[in-house]
């Protein structure tokens, strides 16, 4: 495990001096926290953004502000609402608010064409509007950006490389070949607090409405009776730039 700690603080440190502005990618969960921890060792300043959407559950918003804290992060939070969540509420924090007028429209829309949540009927459209596009605002003016990615969390996450390029933007994933067990093995061996929702279960964590327990692999818990099931929110897969 050491020389992938190794490998990827090289990763990280390569990127930081290669390009102008990067900045890494965190959503709270395990995974993102070791990335986020590795980062911090090479350079303790650098940028934190994240995505969170109305459907996170509310102990996420709670974890963040915990970490963002404790860890002096100065995250900048990028979330379609048309105001700050309670949970989210601290100066700490950078909360940017992106319009609702899109994501409103489309949920009704489906809701009377289906009878159905835009996350139960159109989970892809619901995490277009909440995550995708959000993201393309965050990595607007990045060069880089560093994400927890790990090709073993899931069936759609094989074939991820250590870095990527796409329309511009070049993406780190500098855990890629770490283990669960072994992110688990960085987290007790740091002293990292984790997100609670862990010791409910949880192995893969995103939108209260969309994550569960259960699975053979970390993902298969996502979107469970959609066609994502155990898939992809987008922000890895389209060209955000």
């Amino acid at each position: 495990m050491e020389e992938k700690i190794k490998r990827a603080k090289e990763l990280i440190e390569s990127a930081i001096t290669t390009y102008d502005n990067v900045a890494v990618a965190c959503s709270f969960g395990k995974d993102s926290m070791v990335t986020l921890h590795l980062a911090r060792e090479v350079d303790p300043e650098i940028e934190v953004f994240a995505v969170m959407t109305v459907y996170k559950p509310r102990v996420t918003y709670l974890y963040l502000r915990l970490m963002n804290s404790k860890w002096n992060l100065n995250t900048t939070v990028y979330i379609v609402a048309d105001h700050i969540p309670e949970a989210l509420r601290d100066d700490a924090l950078n909360v940017v608010l992106l319009p609702v007028e899109e994501f409103a429209s489309r949920s009704l829309q489906i809701k009377a064409q289906t009878g159905k949540e835009i996350y139960e009927a159109d989970p892809d459209e619901c995490c277009r509007l909440l995550k995708v596009d959000p993201t393309k605002l965050a990595v607007s003016k990045l060069d880089a950006w560093i994400c927890g990615l790990r090709n073993t969390e899931g069936r759609t996450r094989k074939d991820y490389r250590e870095i990527e390029s796409k329309g511009g933007l070049v993406k780190i994933n500098p855990i890629l070949t770490f283990t669960e067990a072994e992110i688990w093995r960085y987290i007790s061996t740091r002293g990292i607090d984790p997100h609670p929702w862990y010791g409910l279960g949880y192995r893969s964590l995103g939108c209260e409405t969309c994550s569960h327990i259960g699975g053979e692999l970390e993902r298969d818990g996502r979107w469970i009776n959609t066609s994502k099931c155990g898939g992809e929110c987008g922000i890895h897969t389209q060209i955000l730039k």
